[in-house]
């Protein structure tokens, strides 16, 4: 079958990958056009066709060995340019296809790389420890402080409805307490930093921790682990930690404008 065209990234300029590609080669190519480039590997068309992907969406092996390298080519690139890192498993047809692409999209390609010029991405993950994140709440809600207060001088069966109806209104207290702390964060980040950020939240990430995604220059680290610091230390109290990572390719940031 004919090869396509696997590509990694929209960049400035052409540049080579110093690493492996997504088919364990070391066969990179690069198309220009309209003042952007594109980074690509041709690959098997039959190997990746979307029917042989669709047939290998349980193939965790295979899949997470594809994520690997393209991570890996992305991050390469991210240090040596400006690139619009492009998802895994993005395909062209052929060369003359990722050229008009290009040259169609060049505007817009040209001014997400110059707003991407000299960031990267990281990742501030706000973890809730159980316990002292439900007193936390208690304290954060006028209503459930009322109903604590009322407890601690209630007959012993009057508490137990108190207890209980305390409970219930902390559960659906807790996700509103959950995005005001969220949002708190987000904004000391903005007022520390002066950055782009998109925050998400546990049920946007399925359960999971929330976050904030963070654009900085790279010579802002620095004050990023600061204001982690200063994070862990005002936050403590209510059983909220956090975790900083990266730097990652700025995918979150690639499709804002």
């Amino acid at each position: 079958m004919t090869p396509i065209l696997y590509v990694y990234a929209i960049t400035r300029e052409p540049v080579e990958p110093q690493s492996e590609a997504v088919d364990m080669s070391r066969n990179f190519g690069s198309i220009s056009a309209a003042g952007v480039a594109a980074v690509y590997t041709p690959v098997d068309g039959a190997d990746f066709s979307q029917e042989a992907i669709d047939s290998r969406a349980g193939d965790l092996e295979w899949l997470g060995a594809i994520g690997y390298r393209h991570q890996g080519v992305v991050t390469d690139l991210m240090k040596r340019t400006a690139i619009i890192p492009l998802r895994a498993f993005t395909l062209f047809s052929s060369a003359e296809t990722l050229r008009r692409y290009l040259t169609e999209s060049s505007p817009a390609l040209a001014r997400m790389l110059e707003r991407l010029d000299g960031k990267q991405e990281w990742t501030l993950r706000i973890e809730f420890e159980p316990q002292r994140w439900s007193d936390a709440v208690t304290s954060r809600v006028d209503s459930l402080r009322q109903l604590a207060s009322q407890i601690e001088g209630a007959p012993p069966g009057k508490a137990f409805l108190l207890r209980k109806k305390l409970d219930e209104e902390k559960k659906r207290a807790t996700k509103d307490a959950e995005l005001q702390v969220v949002g708190e964060i987000e904004r000391t980040v903005l007022d520390k930093l002066r950055c782009e950020t998109v925050a998400e939240s546990r049920q946007q990430r399925e359960g999971a921790f929330p976050q904030i995604n963070v654009l900085i220059n790279r010579d802002e680290e620095a004050v990023l682990h600061e204001l982690h610091g200063e994070l862990m230390d005002r936050y403590a109290p209510e059983g909220i930690a956090f975790s900083v990572s990266g730097p990652w390719p700025p995918y979150t940031f690639a499709g804002a404008q």
